[in-house]
């Protein structure tokens, strides 16, 4: 269901600016003749809101999708679900392993869930 979303918002981000356009057409009177005669002020206004709804749909298909997934990873490796990811853990994943004393900021041993994170999105992940 998710990946579904996902999909779907992404489709929504790549034809944004085609709505847009098509709602200029269809509200805007006489739409070429305003881009003809004046500077094309209106249409400015509808090229600054569909980019603003690529922004939106982008920022909600990528972001907040990988934060979810993020913390689905980090459930599904803290086994004994204390809140903190262990080298036995960790064995699973062995890009984190080879990394894990970089990211164990405190070196407790334990890499929590804000220092998985930084391990997520740094350039270690690949």
């Amino acid at each position: 269901m998710k990946q579904t979303i996902k999909r779907l918002t992404l489709l929504a981000a790549i034809f944004a600016p085609f709505f847009m356009t098509g709602a200029a057409l269809i509200i805007l009177p006489e739409p070429w003749q305003t881009l003809r005669n004046t500077s094309g002020e209106d249409w400015i206004w509808f090229a600054l809101l569909g980019a603003m709804m690529l922004g939106i749909y982008y920022f909600l298909a990528v972001y907040l999708e990988d934060e979810e997934e993020i913390a689905e990873d980090f459930q599904s490796l803290d086994t004994d679900h204390d809140g903190f990811i262990g080298r036995e853990d960790a064995k699973k994943i062995p890009d984190l392993i080879r990394v894990f004393d970089r990211f164990d900021t405190d070196h407790d041993g334990l890499v929590s869930n804000v220092e998985f994170e930084a391990y997520e999105k740094s350039v270690f992940v690949r």
